[in-house]
This record gives C-alpha cells, structure tokens and sequence, in this order.
C-alpha cells in the first residue's frame, strides 16, 4: 500500500515554520571567520623554518670550516664530515661556502663519540650488520673576531645498518646528523 506524499514533509518537517534553512553559505562563513581569528590572533607571525633566517644570518655571509676535532682510527670520518656540511650548507643556502680564510664565519666540529659495533659478518668475515653511533657539537665563530656566537647542544644520531663497510655504512649517518645540526642552525629563536 502506498501512502500518500505530504509536501511538507519534504521541505524541512520538523523545523519551526518561521525558521529559515540551513545552508551551505553559513558553514562557509564561519570557517572564513575562525581563518580570520586565528590570522589576528598572532598565528600570521609563524614562518616556514626554511623560511627563518639563520645563526649566521640571511644567507649572504661567508662561511669556512675551521676543523673538524676527531683525533682516532677513522682519518675519513673528518673528510666526510667536512664534505657533508658544506653540501648541505650550500643545498639549503645557510651560507655562502668558501675553502680558505678570510671568512664572515668559521665553524668547528667536534666529534664526541663515534662508535660502531658489528653484529653480523658475512663468510669471509666482511661486516654486513653495524650499530653505529655519532656524537658532535659544533661551534660557530666571526671570521674576523673570532668571538663565539652560537654553540650547539651535543647532537646524536644512531642507527643500524646493513652494508658492506663501516665507512659506508657512517655515510648515512653523518649524513641525517649533519641534517640535524643545519636544523638546529636554523632555529635561532
């Protein structure tokens, strides 16, 4: 049996006959308002962190590694230290990298610790598993100066990993270390 259609049953039933209906255009109003809100608020003065300027200013500024203190058994660790930070320095345009004094800035590393543990090695005794570890801090210097502006916290990273060699296997985490300290570097708040 069917029942007959009641046309105000369709149109809105169980509303208060003077009351007006809903749309989309006030949802829309309302989220352009709390936009609006929180642009006032103070949320319009945050920046993209690439966007932030960073210790050694806006990105126009030379900068020199001064050394790289590591004085143990691994004589590539430094060099690749060395050659990590000035790709990322330049990739992330922290500074303009130069080779040789003078310089606006000087920075200096520190390795704290780096160890490496192997856990597993092949038949012929080639490490394939390492737990490895790396510990720096670094210091930025005025070229002319020589005063201390900004000095790092001990950074760490760690990791396993499964390659052939152990320099192979410290390139990534030099690498995500590195990372971290031009993060840091950023953060001048």
């Amino acid at each position: 049996m069917l029942l007959p259609v009641n046309s105000n049953l369709r149109r809105g039933a169980g509303r208060a006959p003077n009351a007006a209906p809903r749309t989309r255009s006030g949802r829309g109003l309302i989220a352009v308002l709390l936009f609006a809100a929180c642009l006032f608020s103070g949320c319009a003065g945050y920046l993209p962190a690439a966007d932030m300027p960073s210790v050694i200013g806006d990105g126009s500024k030379t900068l020199l590694i001064k050394e790289v203190d590591y004085p143990t058994l691994q004589p590539w660790l430094p060099y690749l230290i060395r050659n990590t930070l000035r790709d990322e320095v330049n990739a992330r345009r922290l500074a303009q990298w130069v080779d040789s004094a003078p310089a606006d800035y000087e920075i200096s590393i520190k390795v704290n610790a780096y160890t490496t543990y192997e856990w597993m090695s092949d038949k012929i005794d080639r490490g394939i598993l390492y737990d490895t570890t790396l510990t720096i801090t670094a210091v930025v210097f005025e070229g002319n100066t020589n005063k201390e502006i900004w000095r790092s916290d001990p950074l760490s990273y760690s990791d396993r990993l499964e390659l052939l060699n152990e320099q192979v296997a410290a390139e990534d985490l030099v690498k995500q270390l590195i990372r971290r300290l031009a993060d840091a570097m950023r953060n001048t708040f």
